[in-house]
């Protein structure tokens, strides 16, 4: 993948150097470089040519002509030719022209020592010359370089520097980032991408996928198709590497973002005829084939590759096609035909690189940064007559400074002295102060023990109204409760009963947590358990949207609630299973809450009505019951707002909530586990998302109820 990146950018200056002269590398005077039909004139100019500007010009044309034309050697020969006569008028602009030309086609030519020095010697001539733009361009061309060979830090170096440079420009020019600033992020994405394949660090390839995206987003809004076709085949091939990395619902994701880039980029392609970039998409086609385990498509694609790239295409996509057939095989499972492949590609790679290049560019480094070190101590030196003058004044300063001093500690030493006195006085008043504030914390411990008492006692009061676990036991196949009080006393409760042939179990979240939500909990309780007793609930009458009807007739007498009152909003979310022991059909109604039903490994979400258990209106609508058939060995969810509001940590860093889908998820994923193991999983589950590994923990944020039972 890094190889065929490698000419990906390298045909990005391509374009620039014909599309837009002064993006990347140097051109010529005129907008656009020289066409077939003005080869001619550029001839005719350099024999008729009177001054030495002429003859440069001249020569640059032809020179651009070739390089255009991709006749790198004779190209080489004009621009040196343009060189030599700048240096003989010492003509500073053209001499910085011309070596920036020279390192371009010299790049081209895969001679990156050479092309190195004349772009150093452009940028240092750009420095004297101060042209911020020029400069900007020739770093760019440097990073690039210094990226293709694994010189990672000294690469973004250059091309942060670029970016620097560029955002003030575009800020001085109205504050609108140009398509200059989007390259830069695109090239300092491609940086990160290659040395993704050299790391494999995951951080790194996300950081790729930022600044692609930043990129594509500051193209789209200035229409540069160019520029988003290559952003979308960065992309594209970013999310391919991201789903392969990952499992389920993500990696769905990832290559479904993956396939909207490679319709995005190929559109942009066939419109703009962009040839280059054709190899590219056939190569993202079988790879994504792979991941989708579609074999006799990949092949097919593969022989159609084989056959482009014999056709004349770069020797960089043999490396990139070598890595894709490893992957054919090794998915396959030929792995010795994978192992062959992924050695042959490597050999390849490594041929390409100049093993040279990095010593020079290092060398480069150093003796710039002793030019700037030099310059510096010049500066230094004039300033060292003004530094020396401060310096003299400063001592007179200190000197008055220091007898100013001693005076102060004369009136300091007398006024600290009367200090003490009134010390011992405040001293005696403080003693007496804190005997009087022991005494309080003693009282203050004594009262603290008797609220924390009773906590406990209503702690204890509270589980005893609970359903044991024996009971529920008794009256299910299996049972699974999951139930975290965020304090000592619960907001959060269950309850189960059997009446005849049909069983009853519910969970509840009341207002507020703690003491309050406690309070609530055990009305919630007791009117339901009176519910329970009632003839019409024996008989088979009353459904479980009728108990929640009656349950929130009951609150809103208990509470007095009305339109004017102030406890209008405390109440309860709720939801009420009913389960007929003979036929199996089970009714559900819920206020907020909602059931899962799982069977046959087929999960199933019931919502519940939008409207809690408390004043609404004064004519409030009835909530509605549902009827649900069930088999033996249905599995049954009911659970509180707790665990889906949780904070904690997502893949990317951020806080978010633990959500529906992702409890979901899990309950799918391991229903058929038993309910011992699946209870474990969920509550591991719940404190790894509040405290991963390396994060700060993030506290329970209200109580936690999940019910499940067994048919």
């Amino acid at each position: 993948m890094s190889t065929a990146i490698t000419f990906m950018f390298t045909a990005i200056l391509c374009l620039c150097a014909f599309l837009v002269p002064e993006a990347v590398c140097a051109a010529p005077d005129d907008d656009s470089a020289p066409s077939d039909t003005s080869l001619n004139k550029a001839f005719e100019e350099l024999f008729s040519a009177k001054t030495a500007k002429d003859s440069i010009n001249a020569y640059n044309d032809i020179g651009w002509y070739l390089y255009n034309n991709n006749d790198f050697h004779k190209s080489v020969e004009m621009f040196r030719s343009a060189l030599n006569i700048s240096v003989a008028v010492e003509d500073k602009k053209n001499m910085a022209v011309c070596c920036q030309n020279l390192g371009n086609a010299l790049a081209m030519m895969n001679e990156f020592n050479e092309a190195n020095e004349y772009n150093h010697k452009a940028l240092n001539l750009y420095y004297e010359l101060n042209n911020q733009e020029a400069i900007s361009n020739v770093c760019k061309a440097i990073g690039i370089m210094c990226i293709q060979h694994h010189l990672y830090r000294t690469g973004t170096g250059y091309l942060n520097r670029a970016l620097g440079i560029d955002t003030i420009m575009s800020i001085r020019t109205g504050g609108n980032l140009t398509d200059d600033v989007a390259f830069d992020y695109l090239y300092l994405g491609y940086a990160d991408i290659n040395k993704y394949h050299d790391t494999r660090s995951v951080r790194t390839l996300q950081q790729a996928k930022s600044k692609n995206l930043k990129a594509y987003k500051m193209l789209s809004k200035t229409k540069n198709e160019i520029g988003m076709a290559y952003s979308s085949k960065n992309l594209m091939d970013i999310y391919l590497e991201i789903a392969r990395n990952s499992t389920g619902q993500r990696q769905k994701s990832m290559l479904d973002s993956s396939l909207m880039y490679y319709n995005i980029g190929s559109k942009i392609m066939k419109e703009l005829n962009l040839n280059s970039l054709s190899v590219d998409f056939m190569l993202w086609k079988a790879k994504y084939a792979i991941e989708n385990h579609q074999f006799d498509q990949a092949w097919n694609l593969f022989g159609q590759i084989a056959t482009s790239i014999n056709d004349g295409t770069s020797d960089s996509y043999r490396v990139e096609y070598g890595y894709a057939m490893a992957d054919y095989y090794e998915a396959i499972g030929y792995y010795r035909l994978a192992y062959e492949w992924l050695n042959r590609a490597a050999r390849s790679e490594k041929r390409q690189l100049n093993r040279e290049f990095a010593v020079k560019s290092a060398k480069m480094s150093i003796k710039n940064d002793f030019a700037s070190i030099l310059q510096q101590n010049e500066i230094d030196r004039e300033n060292e007559n003004i530094v020396r003058h401060e310096q003299e004044i400063r001592f007179r300063i200190i000197t008055s400074a220091v007898i100013l001093a001693l005076v102060m500690i004369v009136i300091l030493i007398i006024v600290i002295q009367g200090g003490l006195k009134r010390r011992k006085t405040v001293e005696r008043q403080l003693t007496s102060s804190n005997e009087e504030l022991e005494s309080q914390k003693d009282q203050l411990e004594v009262i603290n023990d008797q609220i924390a008492s009773g906590i406990n006692f209503a702690h204890h009061l509270q589980t005893s109204m609970l359903p044991t676990d024996e009971q529920m036991n008794a009256l299910f196949d299996d049972t699974l409760i999951l139930w975290r009080p965020l304090d000592i006393v619960s907001g959060d409760f269950y309850w189960v009963c059997r009446v005849g042939d049909r069983t009853l179990f519910s969970i509840a979240d009341c207002t507020g947590h703690g003491v309050p939500g406690g309070f609530m909990s055990m009305l919630g309780i007791s009117i339901l358990s009176d519910i329970t007793l009632m003839p019409e609930f024996k008989s088979g009458e009353m459904s479980a949207g009728n108990i929640l009807d009656l349950m929130r007739d009951k609150v809103v007498e208990s509470l007095r609630q009305s339109k004017e009152s102030h406890m209008s909003l405390d109440g309860m979310d709720m939801a009420i299973c009913i389960i007929d022991n003979k036929t199996l059909e089970m009714q559900y109604a819920g206020a907020f809450r909602p059931a899962i039903v799982i069977s046959d490994g087929k999960m199933t979400e019931y919502k519940g009505d939008r409207m809690p258990i408390s004043y609404i209106s004064d004519n409030p609508r009835p909530f509605v019951t549902r009827k649900i058939a069930l088999s033996k060995g249905d599995k049954v969810f009911i659970y509180s707002d707790g665990i889906t509001d949780q904070f904690g940590y997502g893949q990317d860093g951020e806080e978010k909530k633990y959500t529906s889908r992702k409890l979901l998820a899990l309950l799918k994923e391991n229903c058929e586990k038993p309910f011992d193991e699946l209870k474990k999983i969920i509550n591991d589950s719940i404190d790894d998302w509040r405290a991963p590994a390396n994060k700060k923990s993030i506290a329970q944020t209200d109580d936690i109820i999940l019910l499940g039972v067994k048919i």
